[in-house]
């Protein structure tokens, strides 16, 4: 709770508001600094890190030149690293989920054809495939609607 209290015409603000105040610009500047770079950031550390060999000295020109947060230490010695590998700053392309292979998905198609009554747990244990994966191919990849019929009562 934030309490300002007004003394002779001017607001004086008590602990309270001034630790709320504190974490409120950390938790900015944490999300500030969240933020990805762009590439004119990421050119510009390198180039200060290779004239003055230091990440902290980096950081302050960083804060100079562009005023907001800079980069960490770890992630300025990263990049770098990088271009000193590589020659480049791009960002490399993420693996995210592995494929499933055409394989994999014709066995499945192929079982599913054999006996179509067939429940996904039984053909993922045939397969030796993750039955959220065999879900997952008949639902996206072949476009079928894998659903167990029931039996129910005659009204």
């Amino acid at each position: 709770m934030i309490y300002i209290t007004f003394e002779r015409g001017s607001p004086r603000v008590s602990h309270t508001t001034a630790r709320a105040l504190a974490l409120r610009t950390a938790v900015q500047q944490r999300q500030l600094s969240a933020k990805m770079a762009t590439m004119q950031h990421k050119i510009f550390c390198v180039r200060e890190f290779i004239k003055t060999e230091s990440a902290t000295a980096v950081q302050r020109a960083f804060r100079l030149r562009f005023n907001i947060q800079p980069p960490t230490r770890k992630r300025i010695c990263r990049w770098n690293n990088q271009f000193e590998q590589i020659g480049c700053l791009c960002k490399d392309k993420s693996s995210g989920r592995p494929r499933v292979s055409e394989e994999k998905v014709r066995r499945i198609q192929d079982s599913f054809k054999r006996s179509p009554r067939k429940s996904t747990r039984r053909a993922s244990r045939e397969l030796g495939i993750p039955q959220p994966t065999d879900w997952r191919v008949l639902r996206h990849r072949l476009l079928l609607k894998p659903y167990r019929l029931q039996l129910v009562q005659t009204l």
